[in-house]
């Protein structure tokens, strides 16, 4: 009974008839991994742009905490080292985020946070266990990162079609004690088969940031900011030849001009959650 109960549990990904299947957030037995010893790496360029540019990346059901003309985006490159899931390896992710964003559901509760739109990985593991157990938009492409004590760089392409890149120079340690986190919550969807435009599933997801952090401690290391002058970022415009399943993302993230640049920087951090906090609302 105990052993059916546990199964019950487990998170089940195709191929369905080898058993439950490893990931993140367990193991074939069914153990959470231990992400103590796993660190990370992640930077950041946050700035300003037209809110009536940005909104057209959220589902309709989400709205600006203040609906006022601007609004606050960040692309964050980041880079994740000895994952115990990943038997010590580990991978690279190129996020977008959206800040201040609600949803109210239908109990009239009101859910803040930060929406991620898309966000790509260059590994095909985590993208099929963070589409199907958390409803995260994962895509993959080929992330490049190259990094000194003063300077950061990332490059995210496509069988070699580049479509991102990011740079950050005169980079500079921060020694006070600044808090910094991004609280991620998203949108999952999934069209029935056989039946394209009909959804399986259609229902926001949240991850409440101090639920997470309570799971898995994580310990800043180090964090270094860089001038607005010297924070760059770019999306290339490809069409379909060139990028024939992600153009059209590529073009719509490229119409979102930045007014201002207001943060940029590297933040090094030990210990990594496994997102198993995430939950869907509305059910």
């Amino acid at each position: 009974m105990v052993q059916t109960d546990l199964l019950r549990q487990l998170y089940k990904r195709i191929p369905i008839t080898f058993g439950p299947f490893p990931g993140p957030r367990q193991s074939f037995a069914g153990r959470r991994w231990d992400g103590s010893n796993s660190s990370s790496v992640e930077a950041y360029i946050t700035f300003k742009a037209s809110q009536n540019t940005v909104k057209r990346l959220l589902p309709d059901v989400f709205t600006f905490q203040e609906p006022t003309r601007d609004a606050f985006v960040t692309l964050a490159p980041k880079e994740l080292f000895n994952l115990e899931w990943l038997g010590g390896r580990g991978y690279r992710l190129y996020s977008l985020y959206i800040h201040g964003v609600k949803y109210e559901a239908a109990d009239g509760t009101t859910y803040n946070g930060t929406y991620i739109p898309v966000l790509w990985e260059d590994l095909a593991d985590p993208i099929i266990s963070g589409r199907e157990e958390l409803g995260y938009p994962k895509l993959f492409a080929d992330l490049h990162i190259t990094r000194t004590e003063t300077s950061y760089a990332a490059r995210a392409s496509w069988k070699g079609t580049e479509f991102s890149a990011f740079q950050l120079n005169s980079l500079r340690e921060i020694r006070e004690d600044i808090p910094w986190r991004l609280a991620p919550n998203d949108a999952g969807i999934d069209d029935a088969v056989g039946q394209p435009g009909t959804a399986d599933a259609e229902y926001p997801v949240f991850i409440p940031a101090a639920e997470e952090a309570d799971r898995q401690a994580v310990t800043l290391l180090r964090r270094f900011s860089a001038p607005p002058e010297q924070s760059k970022l770019s999306w290339h415009q490809r069409d379909s030849r060139f990028l024939p399943t992600l153009h059209h993302i590529v073009q719509q993230i490229g119409h979102i001009r930045p007014l201002e640049i207001v943060a940029a920087g590297v933040v090094e951090k030990r210990g990594i959650g496994d997102l198993s906090s995430a939950r869907r609302i509305d059910k």
